[in-house]
């Protein structure tokens, strides 16, 4: 690495992490793909080990037969399900006759077509490997799925459809069978202007390319909000859909560990994959909110950890990357 390139302005947010922990712990650090840091060894004397980030997964802590589970939604939720963990309902079809071949009949493009037609609308839509909240949508019709199939057979070839839930979401962070961390994840939004309609905001915020705007709000009291209606000035409404940080929503409340009912379901959950590292996102459906009801979203093996970072807690990040360097080092 160029001795001219600061570790903490690598691109890779897991190479600054992990380079910030090198130096609390005496290790060394070196970049081996220049100033990305997608490809990073850390050194301890004679031990070695390089990890790689990007599109791969840089925890050692979890083996590949466990992170392959979890990385598949369906198979995800039907351990958990095998397991006595609260698990959201689902169906898993595929958007691309690719393969069909290699199935059993009964979940190609069209059964999920027929399944929605008939379905309580409007329901969930996710890929089954996607992350970061990407295609995950709210489905409101049989024409929006369509398109929505179209769409995400571009870059996926199976989804799951889920009922639309409206909870409180949370992540619990599961570090060698402990709750390390936990938090409310807050949905993103939009503010009145009272000249732009609903539409017309939703359609400024930034969003990946090919993704439709997500136009489903919801004013605090919780009615939704026609996308035609010009909201007054400085009126705040939500948006319904996926929570992640990367899709606009935010985290609050952040505690070390987590509540007793949240930290039980998931370390239960990340215990049924055979995680030794996950971020399990739960929601709370109970009509009190009281955690009385929980039930699993999905379990993530390959969490991303910048709600951390932007919140200072480098303690907490520098605990995950030290158990993390000791696995690999092994």
């Amino acid at each position: 690495m160029d001795p001219k390139i600061s570790p903490h302005a690598l691109l890779s947010a897991h190479a600054r992490y992990a380079a910030h922990t090198a130096a609390a712990s005496g290790f060394g650090f070196r970049s081996l793909d220049g100033a990305d840091g997608y490809l990073f060894e850390i050194t301890d004397g004679p031990r070695s080990a390089v990890f790689a980030a990007g599109a791969g997964t840089p925890y050692a802590l979890n083996d590949a037969r466990a992170a392959s589970i979890a990385r598949d939604k369906a198979f995800c939720a039907e351990v958990l399900r095998g397991a006595c963990v609260p698990v959201l309902a689902g169906e898993k079809f595929f958007v691309t006759t690719r393969w069909s071949q290699m199935r059993t009949p009964g979940r190609e493009p069209e059964d999920a077509l027929a399944y929605v037609r008939e379905a309580a609308l409007p329901v969930f839509c996710k890929p089954l490997a996607a992350s970061n909240g990407l295609y995950a949508e709210v489905i409101e019709s049989e024409a929006a799925f369509a398109d929505y199939m179209h769409r995400v057979s571009r870059e996926h070839f199976a989804i799951l459809i889920q009922p639309f839930v409206r909870g409180v979401e949370y992540r619990v962070f599961v570090l060698e069978g402990r709750p390390l961390f936990s938090y409310r994840k807050s949905l993103p939004h939009i503010i009145g202007d009272g000249v732009r309609s609903v539409r017309a905001l939703v359609e400024a915020l930034p969003r990946d390319a090919g993704a439709p705007p997500r136009i489903r709000a919801r004013a605090a009291h919780g009615a939704l909000v026609d996308a035609d209606a010009v909201p007054a000035l400085g009126v705040r409404l939500t948006l319904e859909g996926p929570a992640n940080r990367a899709a606009g929503g935010g985290a609050e409340a952040l505690q070390d560990g987590a509540p007793e009912a949240l930290a039980r379901v998931g370390l239960a959950a990340a215990d049924a994959i055979g995680l030794r590292l996950a971020g399990v996102d739960i929601f709370d459906v109970s009509s009190a909110g009281d955690g009385s009801m929980l039930q699993v979203i999905e379990v993530n093996s390959n969490p991303m950890i910048a709600t951390l970072e932007e919140a200072g807690r480098w303690d907490l990040i520098n605990a995950i990357w030290r158990a993390n360097i000791a696995a690999a080092m092994r």
